[in-house]
């Protein structure tokens, strides 16, 4: 089986392009953070990053509910790929190592939610989810273990 390239720096030029190309227009799509295919498996996955900017919500009390109002159409759109494609979604709240150290703390926090069931529409939101509060060192665990999925067995 071909691999992929090892990720070795962050590229925001194609968000740059958009931004630019769209100038003031509003736009109607989003970028999908990470997409993944087990061919082993058969299997999609959908993650989607929500990072906690805020010093006041935590990764652990953050979660799309609080929001929903101002980005449902984002969700609606994801589980409507994730229906698509019969995939696994996985929303991961996290906190950034500078805003975790401005707060005084070594150690960063992630929310890992794996939604089962959602409404897509204004007023619904998610019905059904597994979520579990973890750290850096094992969201970092669950993250290299849901990569080495792609691997041939």
């Amino acid at each position: 089986m071909e691999y992929s390239k090892t990720i070795k720096k962050t590229d925001e030029a194609s968000k740059a392009l958009i931004i630019e190309a769209l100038a003031k227009n509003v736009t109607f799509g989003f970028d999908i953070d990470s997409i993944y295919y087990f061919e082993t498996e058969e299997k999609w996955v959908i993650i989607e990053f929500l990072k906690c900017d805020h010093a006041t919500v935590r990764p652990a009390d953050s979660h799309p509910s609080r929001y929903w109002g101002k980005n449902w159409r984002k969700f609606a759109s994801l589980w409507r790929l994730v229906k698509v494609l019969n995939a696994e979604f996985f929303l991961v709240n996290y906190e950034d190592q500078t805003h975790a150290s401005k707060q005084g703390r070594s150690e960063r926090e992630f929310r890992v939610i794996k939604v089962t069931s959602l409404d897509p529409t204004e007023k619904g939101g998610i019905k059904d989810e597994v979520s579990r509060i973890t750290d850096f060192t094992e969201f970092k665990k669950w993250f290299i273990n849901l990569n080495n999925r792609g691997k041939s067995k």
